[in-house]
Order: C-alpha cells, then sequence, then structure tokens
C-alpha cells in the first residue's frame, strides 16, 4: 500500500478505535465489531478502488470540489447588465461575520452587481516577445508543421524519429506538445474567386468559377476537412525571466528545422491568436471584443502590470493582482508587484488584466461545467487521459488518436526526470525484480518471462541512462473532444475512444475535472490533471506527434491561404489537397502517367482553376485535346499547319523596346535556320542536324542583318514598329551574296521559302496569340514541320513571358502566367525543343511563370539529361497510374516506396500521388459539375464528380475524331 492508503486505512481505524474506546463499557464488543465492518469497508474500498484512473478518494475529493465550483464560468460579462435592485441577493448572508466573508468572497470570485464567476485562465500577461507569464513561470511558443510520414520509407521514418530523440534528449525543462485539429478554411478560398468573377473575361468561365465555388461550399459541409496544428510550450521559472522561455523556443525551431517542416517562435500577437484559436475552437474571436493580434498592455498612469478594480460602493478598493483579491496596504500591493517580476530591462510591455484580463481576449464567451462534459461557447467539449500503454509501441502510436476525422486537441506534457533521479528508479526497479526472481529461484519455481524480460529491459535501460544515449520522462496525455452538440459529442468520445483502443491505449475521462482538463490541453504547460507515465527516450519520440497523411498547416502569421488549387481528396484521411504552385521555391510541375489514366482531365481543371484566379495560361497541345475547352471559355486556338495560318520568324516583340531585342531576334534566327537546314527523319521525327558550319554562319549574320536593314529596321527602336521581313526576303539576300557558303544556305531554305513546306511561312503573320487562354495545336502539322512549329509556338510563348514590364516590377506584381507542355515526350525528341524546354522550365520563375509538363512516356523524359534537368526543375510532381514496365524507372527518379510502387500500379481513374518536397500525398481528382463538362468534352478517362458516387459516364465522352474533321 501506498502512505495515502495507508492514511485512508488509519483514520478509519482510528474511528473505530474511538469508537471502542467511548462505548466499549456500555456496548457489547460484537455490536461494535458489527458497527464498524462498513466504516472498515469503505475505507478499504476508498483506499484500494479506482476509478477514472485515478484513487477513488482523489475521484470523490474532486467531486467535492465540482459540486462546491461555480456552475458557468464568463470571460466576457461586460455585455450583462446588473441585477435590478428589487432582485434577491444571491448570496444572502446569515451573519455580521458570514457577511465580511461572503463580501471578500465576491471582490475575488464574482462580477459586481451579476453574481457571474470570471473565467481565469493561467495567464497574466503576454509580452511583445511572445512570453507568457503565467504567474508561477515564464512560458514561449513554437509552432512546428507536421511531416509527411506514412508512405516514406523505413529508413526515412527511422531519421525522423531519431531527430526526435534527439531533441527530446536535449530538454531541460518541461514542455506541452499541443496537437490540434481545425476545420480548414474553404470558405475564404470561395470568397477570393468569388471577389474575381466580375473580372473573368468570358461568361462561361464566370460561370464555373461560380459553379466552382458553390463546390467548393459543398465540400467543405459534406467533408468537413481538416488540417493539424502543432504548438511547441516551453516553461522556465519564474526567476530565468522571458528571455530565457524564447531561447528555449529557438533552439527548437533550429532543432526540428531538420525534420522538414517548417517551424516559427510565436510573437506577442501570434501567441494571442494561438491561445483564441485553442480556447474557441468554433469561434476563435470572441464577438465584441479586440482582435487577437491586438496587444493589451497595462494603463501607463497606473502601477506597472496592476489595475484598479472598481468596486460597488461599500466594498474595498485597492490596486489588484491578477487572481488575487483586494489589497489590504500598500506593502502587499508591492511584494505582488515584485513577486510579478515586471524588469523594465525586459523591453516587454504587459498584459492589462482588469476584471477579466486576458481571459476576456482570448477566452470563450462563457463556460458550463458538469461533471461529464464542457460547454464552450457554441459547442462542447469532453477532456480523456491516456492512463494504459502497450507493452511495446509501434510508431506513430498517437497517430490513431491523432487522425480522427474530428476536431479535438492532444496535449503531451513532458518533463524531463535528471539523470540521478532517472537511475536511482532504475536502480529500485532492478533490484525489486531480480529479488522476485530470486526468490522464485530460491522456492524452485519457475521464472517468470515477464519478469525476466522487464528485468532485461531495465537493465539495457539503465545502461544507456548511464551512457547518455537515453533519457527518463514523465509524460502525461490528455485528449479534449470537441463537437457542436451534447448529442454528437457523446458520439464522438466513443469514436476516439475506439480508435485509441486500436492501439492498446487505454482512455478514461476525466469526471468532475473536465474544467482542469480542458486548460490542461490550452498551450500553458499547466497541468492540473497529472496523470503521468514515466516514458524512456525511444518509447516517447515513437509518439512522434508531427506525423500526418495532410499537407501541413499555415503557421501562425501566414498570410490566409484564399488561393491555391484544389486538386482533390485526401484518400489517407478527411482532407483536400490544395496545392498552390506560386508559393513554392518554383512554379513547375510534371504530372507523369500512362495513357488512361486520366492526366489532360487534371491538367485541364489545373488550368480552368488557375484562369479563375486571373493566371494567363498557354497551352502547347499536339493532339488538339484543348481546342474545344478554348473555344468555350473564350480562349485563343493557334492551329498551326492549318490553311492560312502562318508565323514569321522574324517578327520584333510588339512591347519590347529593350536594347538588345534585335540581337536577340538575330540569335533565334539562328536557331531556327539551323533547324531548317538540317536532315529530317520522318520515321521517327528527330532532327539529326549538327548546326551550320562556321561559314554558313558568318554568311547567315550578315545575311540577317542585310534583310532588317533593307526593310528599315535597325538598331534604333524606333524603327521596330516598321513591318518585318519574311523568310523568303532572308533567302533572297543569301542568294544576292557573292559567297559560296550563303548560296548553299539559300539553296537549303528553299523547300521552307517556295517549296513544298512554305505554307507556314509564306506571309506574315495571321494570328496574334493573346488572350487569358492561348492553345497552340500542333495536329495540322506535318512530321517534317513539327520542329519547327513546335520551336515557333514555344518562342511566342516566352515572348508572352519575357515582357519588359515583367522585369521592371517587383517579383510577384505582375501577371502570372502557366505554361503547359503536353504530351512533352514529342518535343524532348527534338533537341532544339527539349533545349528550350529546358531553357523555359529554368527561368520561368524570375519572371513569375510556371511550366508544366505532361507526358506518358516516361521513358523519354527520364533517359534524357534535359528530360532530368527539366523534372529536377519541378517542386511539384503528380504520378497517376504507372505501367508494370516503367515503375522501375519512375521510382528510382522520385525515390518511391514499395507502398508508394503498389498504389501506383494499382490506381484507380483519377487516383494520384502528390510529391512535392517531403511531402508524399494519395488523392482522388474531384470537380464540379461544370467543370466537368469543361475538362470531360474530349476526355474518356476523366474520374467520377465526387468520390463518393463512382461512376464511367462522361459528358461528351461519345465525340470522335471524324466528327472533329466535319
Amino acid at each position: 500500500l501506498t502512505a495515502r492508503q495507508v492514511a485512508n486505512v488509519a483514520v478509519a481505524g482510528g474511528m473505530v478505535w474511538l469508537a471502542w474506546r467511548l462505548h466499549g463499557p456500555v456496548l457489547p464488543p460484537a455490536v461494535i465489531g458489527i458497527s464498524a465492518l462498513p466504516v472498515l469497508g469503505v475505507a478499504v474500498v476508498v483506499a484500494v478502488g479506482r476509478r477514472d484512473g485515478i484513487s477513488l478518494d482523489a475521484w470523490l475529493l474532486a467531486a467535492l470540489r465540482a459540486v462546491r465550483a461555480p456552475r458557468r464560468l464568463v470571460a466576457a460579462p461586460e455585455g450583462i447588465p446588473p441585477a435590478p435592485a428589487w432582485a434577491p441577493d444571491p448570496h444572502p448572508p446569515r451573519s455580521r461575520r458570514r457577511n465580511r466573508r461572503q463580501r471578500r468572497r465576491r471582490c475575488r470570485r464574482t462580477v459586481p452587481g451579476t453574481g457571474l464567476t470570471p473565467l481565469r485562465l493561467p495567464v497574466e500577461r503576454i509580452s511583445e516577445s511572445g512570453a507568457i507569464d503565467t504567474g508561477d513561470g515564464w512560458v514561449a511558443v513554437t509552432a512546428v508543421g507536421t511531416v509527411s510520414f506514412g508512405l516514406r520509407t523505413s529508413g526515412e521514418q527511422y531519421a525522423l524519429i531519431e531527430a526526435w530523440g534527439r531533441w527530446l534528449n536535449s530538454l531541460t525543462a518541461p514542455v506541452q506538445v499541443v496537437v490540434s485539429t481545425r476545420a480548414v478554411d474553404l470558405y475564404a478560398r470561395a470568397d477570393h474567386i468569388t471577389d474575381g468573377i466580375d473580372a473573368l473575361p468570358h461568361p462561361a468561365l464566370a460561370d464555373a468559377a461560380a459553379d466552382y465555388c458553390d463546390f467548393l461550399l459543398q465540400l467543405a459541409d459534406d467533408r468537413d476537412p481538416l488540417d493539424r496544428r502543432v504548438l511547441i510550450v516551453h516553461r522556465v521559472p519564474r526567476d530565468g525571466g522571458p528571455r530565457a522561455a524564447r531561447r528555449l523556443a529557438e533552439h527548437t525551431a533550429r532543432a526540428l528545422a531538420g525534420l522538414g517542416s517548417p517551424t516559427r517562435v510565436l510573437h506577442g500577437g501570434l501567441v494571442t491568436d494561438a491561445l483564441a484559436s485553442a480556447c474557441s475552437p468554433w469561434h476563435p474571436t470572441p464577438a465584441g471584443l479586440a482582435t487577437p493580434d491586438t496587444l493589451i498592455t497595462t494603463d501607463p498612469t497606473a502601477t506597472p502590470g496592476w489595475t484598479v478594480v472598481p468596486f460597488p460602493p461599500g466594498e474595498d478598493t485597492g490596486p489588484t493582482a491578477p487572481g488575487q483579491g483586494p489589497a489590504t496596504d500598500a506593502r502587499d500591493a508591492r511584494r505582488r508587484t515584485r513577486r510579478q517580476g515586471n524588469d523594465p530591462a525586459d523591453g516587454h510591455r504587459p498584459v492589462e488584466d482588469a476584471a477579466f484580463g486576458v481571459s476576456a481576449v482570448v477566452g470563450p464567451g462563457s463556460i458550463d461545467v458538469t461533471a461529464r462534459s464542457l460547454h464552450l461557447g457554441d459547442g462542447s467539449c469532453a477532456t480523456y487521459a491516456v492512463i494504459g500503454y502497450p507493452a511495446t509501441v509501434t510508431a506513430p502510436w498517437l497517430e490513431p488518436i491523432l487522425s480522427w476525422p474530428g476536431r479535438l486537441d492532444v496535449a503531451i506534457h513532458i518533463d524531463p526526470v535528471s539523470p540521478d533521479a532517472a537511475a536511482r528508479q532504475l536502480r529500485r526497479a532492478r533490484a525489486r525484480l531480480e529479488s522476485s526472481r530470486r526468490l522464485d529461484a530460491d522456492a524452485g519455481r519457475l521464472g517468470d518471462p515477464a519478469t525476466d524480460a522487464a528485468a532485461a529491459d531495465a537493465a539495457d535501460l539503465a545502461d544507456q541512462v548511464a551512457r547518455g544515449a537515453a533519457r527518463l520522462f514523465r509524460a502525461g496525455v490528455y485528449v479534449t473532444v470537441h463537437a457542436p452538440t451534447e448529442q454528437t459529442l457523446i458520439e464522438a468520445c466513443a469514436q476516439v475512444h475506439a480508435a485509441a483502443a486500436s492501439v492498446l491505449l487505454r482512455l478514461e475521462p476525466v469526471t468532475h475535472r473536465h474544467l482542469q482538463g480542458w486548460t490542461s490541453t490550452l498551450p500553458l504547460t499547466t497541468d492540473t490533471i497529472r496523470i503521468r507515465r514515466t516514458l524512456d527516450t525511444g518509447a516517447l519520440a515513437a509518439a512522434f506527434p508531427l506525423a500526418c497523411p495532410d499537407l501541413p498547416a499555415p503557421l501562425p502569421g501566414d498570410p490566409p491561404a484564399t488561393t491555391g488549387v484544389l486538386y482533390g481528396v485526401n484518400l489517407a484521411s478527411a482532407g483536400v489537397i490544395v496545392w498552390d504552385r506560386w508559393t513554392q521555391d518554383n512554379h513547375n510541375s510534371d504530372i507523369l502517367a500512362r495513357s488512361g489514366a486520366g492526366k489532360s482531365y487534371l491538367i485541364k481543371l489545373d488550368v480552368l482553376r488557375n484562369l479563375y484566379d486571373g493566371v494567363h495560361v498557354a497551352v502547347v497541345d499536339p493532339e488538339d485535346e484543348y481546342v474545344r475547352l478554348a473555344h468555350a471559355v473564350g480562349g485563343t486556338v493557334v492551329q498551326l499547319g492549318a490553311p492560312g495560318v502562318r508565323l514569321n520568324p522574324l517578327d520584333l516583340p510588339a512591347t519590347d523596346r529593350r536594347p538588345g531585342a534585335l540581337t536577340r531576334r538575330a540569335l533565334f534566327l539562328h536557331t531556327v535556320v539551323a533547324v531548317l537546314a538540317s536532315p529530317q527523319d520522318t520515321t521517327s521525327a528527330t532532327v539529326t542536324h549538327g548546326g551550320l558550319t562556321p561559314a554558313e554562319t558568318a554568311a547567315l549574320d550578315g545575311a540577317i542583318l542585310d534583310t532588317y536593314h533593307a526593310a528599315g529596321i535597325t538598331a534604333d527602336p524606333a524603327t521596330w514598329a516598321t513591318p518585318a521581313p519574311l523568310l523568303a526576303d532572308l533567302a533572297d539576300t543569301l542568294r544576292a551574296a557573292d559567297d559560296d557558303a550563303a548560296h548553299t544556305l539559300a539553296a537549303k531554305l528553299a523547300p521552307w521559302v517556295t517549296g513544298s513546306f512554305s505554307g507556314l511561312f509564306d506571309g506574315p503573320t495571321t494570328t496574334r496569340p493573346e488572350g487569358h487562354l492561348v492553345v497552340w495545336s500542333l495536329r495540322h502539322l506535318p512530321d517534317e514541320v513539327t520542329t519547327i512549329g513546335t520551336l515557333l509556338a514555344l518562342d511566342s510563348i516566352w515572348r508572352s513571358i519575357d515582357r519588359p514590364t515583367s522585369r521592371q516590377r517587383p517579383p510577384g506584381g505582375h501577371r502570372r502566367r502557366l505554361v503547359v507542355i503536353d504530351e512533352a515526350w514529342t518535343m524532348l525528341r527534338q533537341p532544339s525543343a527539349a533545349s528550350w524546354l529546358f531553357k523555359m522550365a529554368k527561368a520561368a520563375r524570375k519572371r513569375n511563370a510556371g511550366v508544366s509538363v505532361v507526358t506518358q512516356d516516361v521513358a523519354d523524359l527520364l533517359g534524357s539529361d534535359l528530360g532530368q534537368a527539366v523534372v529536377a526543375n519541378a517542386t511539384t510532381q503528380i504520378l497517376m497510374r504507372q505501367a508494370p514496365q516503367a515503375i522501375d524507372a519512375v521510382a528510382d527518379a522520385f525515390g518511391l516506396t514499395d507502398t508508394e510502387r503498389g498504389l501506383l500500379l494499382a490506381a484507380r481513374r483519377g487516383e494520384a500521388l502528390l510529391v512535392a518536397g517531403s511531402a508524399r500525398l494519395h488523392f482522388e481528382v474531384v470537380s464540379s459539375a461544370d467543370e466537368d463538362v469543361l475538362a470531360g468534352q474530349t476526355d474518356t478517362t476523366s474520374p467520377p464528380q465526387h468520390p463518393s458516387a463512382p461512376s464511367d459516364d462522361v459528358s461528351g465522352a461519345d465525340w470522335t475524331e471524324e466528327e472533329d474533321l466535319f
């Protein structure tokens, strides 16, 4: 028995002994013994019984305190009018002495004139630097992003857990890790699109954008997507000061940055925001109060850190400390001021704690306390404590609770045990186990396998502690489940309990202590439940609370996430995949999939959703898959090879008046002529040219300048508005030159000027590729002309990106442009087009542009150095269903695990794997009804509109090539 249990039994025994001494001479011993049996029985039950993970006497004491405590706490009762004069006093005095005691208690615990009890969180002030004064210590907060864990290799998972364990071993002060799930704000994205609908250039595009917004709102209501936010809270003693807490928070930010997740130490405004979000999960900003990022400061005329609280007439007044009653004299006020530790050298302004202080800003409007739950504003919550753990755990053993599709807060309180204390605990544990083994041996009994295993584990752990490879921690895990109503809370708690039981974790409710349990899950390092368990570094690191199957949530202080493209719904959680390529290191993306996997459908949705956001899109379309989409939304289609469609490679940029523009155009003409003068292999659609000879290059350079001069165009930008010469003019200049190399080059250009291939160059440019969507169709080009047509299309796209206005504006200040290269394998077989694509992928980011490469021939993309360079310069990579013959090359190029290989081989249409930095996400493409019509007109592989209702029927799937010809 413990000392507490012995004390309980001793009290009952003392009562029986006292009854024996007082009534022994009068009553028979049998009567006294029979009367003592219930007393002793109750004492034994109270001593050895347990309820909700704690001893029964502690549970009864908590119930007694809950009965005496107020049932309703109010954080902001300023709007509640005082009770009328005729209303009875809620605390009528029974005597003069009781009247004085009641008055003091009312000043301390109730609001004057209302009888309501104020909510006082364990926070006294928040400094500008982000340090929180809790009255008995200083607290600093670090926000950490989550890490994609499930689809990583075993080696990568081990490295992550080992890094987390090294950080745990470096702890010297108590730490709290708070993991909160909150709703993804799809409403803000819908509002952002709605605000720009009127500016969209075509009614059909505006209708599709409006339908997309409705689809986002429906997805938010039906699926309730959540994200996970992690706060690590450090506490130092009062005499340590706020600077020590900040140093620990900064050390954590640096140590965990190596995990590949973003980290940030929160300052005062962000800390206030984080506390408001934790206290009010349904409405983070209390109505009628200061916004969470408003820094609350003290009155400069008052004593630093103090404020004068007005009391009703006849009450005592005086400077009041946070959580304290009225001061009796100035000496007590000065003593409390010194204890509060307002150090002028700290340079921080304290938070005012008037009648309610910080609680009025960050706390919920009111709290109703019951034995089994709390009512926070518009919702309810209940707190559970983890009181049972399995003998062995696998990483991450907290994931079943954290991934539960609902709103909850999980707090892990970690208190490192000093090495000396850990050595003493292990020594006692080993002595107890060894004595049990020896007693069994002396009695001739077989050894207990559990005892033998525990003794070996204790010896191994003691060796690791002695070597400094591991440490012991006192850890407590608490889970607060939130729900909008009491009935849904009961169902949610049952689901969380089942999720914990799946990994042999035992949860028990903190009955009669839910208010204390709720405050224990706030990011304040306050643990009033005190249900702890000793864990070593390995077991605690295996919890790894940063593991999450969704994208990292925005850190506090990040701008509101109103942009981004909805790629689909997460198949590993209830979340959604909203990815913003424009906030990444570069804006390029790759989409690799076999034929029929749904890649065309996905890229069309990507194009549409970028158009909603005002992005200009250019598409290189070898198969006319985007022509109808462009016509439907008012885009421009340039069908190279069609009758009457011509491009003049000698055109100067219409708006480019930078010095050297003419020189750059002349250099591009060298590439054009080199392609035209090279022999073609029509069977493989490849060009086998090795460039021009030096003599031909010199003759061409002079002929280009002479041709421009003959047309009246010189180095003076004022002459660049003159109509540009044609390719035939350049050939005439070469034929007129007194040079054999020029004559030879003119002969090579003859088929493109006057021969069979002259249709593309026999006149001025017939179309200006301008607009929000430009589709360059290459389907009508003969194989012999495909190379030069592709080169001219890429050159025109590059000129629209590399405009002089883009260089004069600050980064991000000009219009974003997206270039889609569909069936990129056809271009990678052409050296000139591959080089141009490589250049565009390298330089697009500086011009606020992105390149999206789509291909089904993985060998061509990964089999060349240029193709691998294009993949390496793309932050966003989307992999869809792969052929078994290509899966090895894809796995080697992207470092896929065996699980990911299996996902790609067995993926259905519309399923994809997003590989973006450290994130690996398995999702399914979803679309609205209008988007399905626009994106599925020419695509027979489009996925269903919603994953809950799969269907093979696609609008417009019966369109054929014969209909396109007519």
